[in-house]
C-alpha cells in the first residue's frame, strides 16, 4: 500500500487540514490486504470505511498509473 498511499500523501498532504489528516489516518489503520482489494475495486469496503476519502485515494492512484 506504500506505492498507493505514499504518492497520494506526497502530492496532497500539505493541503490537508486536521480533519482530513484524521481521515487519512483512519484509512491507514486498515489492514493492507483488504485495503488493496478496495483500491483495486476487487471488493467493496465495509460500511465503517470513509468511502469518499477512499475514492479520492483511488482516483489519485488511477491517474498516476494512466500517465
Amino acid at each position: 500500500m506504500d506505492l498507493v498511499l505514499g504518492p497520494f500523501c506526497d502530492a496532497n498532504i500539505e493541503e490537508f487540514d486536521s480533519a482530513t489528516l484524521d481521515r487519512l489516518e483512519a484509512l491507514m489503520d486498515e489492514e493492507d490486504p483488504p485495503l488493496l482489494k478496495w483500491v483495486m475495486r476487487q471488493e467493496e469496503p465495509p460500511a465503517h470505511v470513509d468511502r469518499d476519502f477512499l475514492d479520492r485515494v483511488v482516483s489519485d492512484h488511477q491517474a498516476r498509473i494512466e500517465q
